[in-house]
């Protein structure tokens, strides 16, 4: 007969983190007493996504700070090509109304099931993480349980949301809770303020109450909920912290490419390489005459993503829209996708912080194994 599993005890000082993310969720219920006098926090509250699931991914337009009759002036450097805006079609999903705080993740930790975040200090926040003066441990600090917390890795993360029973979210339902159900780059949202659609004064946000440092001059994560103009709604509910407070964490593979079509033919590095070192298009016509990108004469390039003239890669046919896209259960990368702006974002070059909390802006790649002091977590689920 097997035998039932020892008594577990309580987290005082670190310890191993589990084996497995299945024996921590089947522990929760036996570990709930082991913080004797301390309730668990509640689990954070969520937001079902069950309409406009087919929408417009990115906007369609390059260039963060770049005024739209600019884009493709003879400037090398000054935008980004990015990649083709396309409609895509997802299956409902639900999404946390805020950021996971401090407590939350402490009580994970203080639980035996996550493990300790990497920073003792979290940007000007002192003691964000204590550590004991005696016998060794950590401590989360109560003057910020209700702060997100930040110095988690992907892999920190991705741990904490299936202890609560959740998953990451992918950075299409991320950008379709921020961005809305636009089917079209002139309805998509780009800031929770302000009109729809791409304009050219990116890098302004005035004096909104949002937490981009370049915005509201904050240099430190805020509690949860209290940003007043960074809230969508969804269903007359609201979601707090899209846009700023701190970058989250998605569960998306770091690819560059991720609407680019690889069913079609491309052969166009040599067209963009000579495109990218200064050279007006007439003077790489040798290099981009023979591009080939999509099915059909080169000469016509079909199916080519090219802002700019530039053939960056074969875009998706129409008669295949829109796409649909599944939750990710394998990644080829050890880099994930974060997303949303933070108060880290301005903080050197404000002009830059509005721009970078857009919500097509698919922010940065980063480590799956490493933290930052202004990345954070929020949690999804398939419904």
């Amino acid at each position: 007969m097997r035998r039932a599993p020892a008594a577990m005890p309580c987290r005082s000082a670190p310890w191993p983190r589990l084996a497995s993310t299945l024996r921590a969720l089947l522990t929760v219920a036996a570990l709930a007493g082991c913080a004797e006098g301390k309730d668990p926090p509640a689990v954070t509250a969520m937001v079902e996504v069950r309409e406009g699931l087919v929408f417009q991914f990115g906007l369609g337009q390059q260039g963060c700070q770049v005024p739209s009759d600019q884009q493709c002036k003879e400037s090398p450097g000054a935008y980004n090509f990015g990649i083709p805006a396309q409609q895509v079609k997802l299956q409902a999903f639900a999404f946390d109304v805020h950021e996971v705080t401090l407590e939350q993740y402490r009580y994970c930790f203080e639980m035996g099931v996550c493990s300790e975040p990497e920073g003792d200090e979290t940007s000007n926040i002192r003691e964000y993480w204590a550590k004991l003066a005696s016998g060794g441990g950590t401590v989360a600090n109560p003057e910020f349980f209700s702060h997100p917390v930040v110095y988690v890795s992907w892999l920190q993360a991705r741990e904490y949301c299936a202890f609560v029973g959740k998953r990451l979210p992918t950075e299409f339902e991320w950008e379709r809770v921020a961005g809305g159900p636009a089917t079209a780059s002139a309805n998509k949202r780009v800031y929770p303020f302000g009109p729809a659609g791409p304009r050219d004064e990116l890098g302004k946000c005035g004096n909104e109450d949002v937490n981009l440092y370049g915005c509201t001059k904050f240099d430190i994560p805020r509690a949860a909920m209290t940003s007043t103009a960074d809230v969508v709604l969804e269903g007359g509910q609201k979601i707090f912290d899209v846009f700023g407070n701190v970058h989250e964490w998605t569960l998306s593979d770091g690819d560059e490419e991720v609407t680019c079509d690889r069913q079609q033919p491309y052969d166009c590095g040599d067209c963009v390489k000579c495109l990218n070192s200064g050279k007006p298009l007439a003077g790489c016509q040798p290099q981009c005459l023979g591009c080939v990108c999509g099915e059909g004469p080169a000469s016509s390039k079909p199916n080519c993503y090219k802002p700019c003239e530039t053939p960056v890669c074969a875009a998706v046919p129409s008669a295949k829209l829109p796409v649909a896209i599944g939750v990710p259960s394998l990644w080829e990368t050890g880099e994930r996708v974060v997303r949303g702006g933070s108060f880290f974002i301005g903080s050197g070059v404000p002009e830059t912080a509005a721009c970078e909390g857009r919500s097509d802006h698919r922010g940065f790649l980063w480590p799956q194994t490493k933290a930052h002091a202004a990345i954070g977590i929020r949690c999804a689920k398939s419904l």
